[in-house]
């Protein structure tokens, strides 16, 4: 019988690279799935990050490529600028987790505002190519 490979989850991996971790004076809290408030209202604090799968990777003959979003939710220009400071505090190479160990982190699409309707808050998005290696 073959065994299967077994590779970090780089969802968890991300997550522990960008909660708690401060960006431009605030405290990101990073999330899988959005809050909601009272009337279904985005519920903070903020700045939020929403972490998911994106399709489009790849598994190769050592090794695997995730492609994962980050959504970071904040008042004004804050969310791109908060996005841009997490690209470049998580991206590199030989990176250890408590989710395990990651070869590599780079930006397959680089942080930018989308539309998103609130009154009070901005909404960025980036992609990342996550390469790790079986356990």
């Amino acid at each position: 019988m073959i065994e299967a490979l077994v590779f970090p989850d780089t969802r968890d991996a991300l997550f522990d690279l960008v909660n708690g971790a401060r960006h431009l004076g605030e405290t990101v809290r990073a999330v899988y799935h959005l809050p909601a408030g009272d009337y279904g209202a985005l519920d903070g604090p903020f700045p939020l990050a929403l972490i998911y799968g994106a399709p489009g990777g790849k598994t190769g003959f050592v090794d695997r490529v995730d492609r994962r979003t980050i959504e970071v939710y904040a008042p004004g220009q804050q969310a791109v600028s908060t996005l841009e400071s997490i690209s470049s505090s998580i991206c590199g190479e030989d990176i250890e987790t408590p989710s395990g160990y990651i070869d590599k982190i780079e930006v397959d699409g680089v942080p930018e505002d989308v539309p998103y309707q609130s009154d009070t808050l901005n909404k960025a998005v980036a992609t990342f190519m996550v390469t790790t290696r079986p356990i």
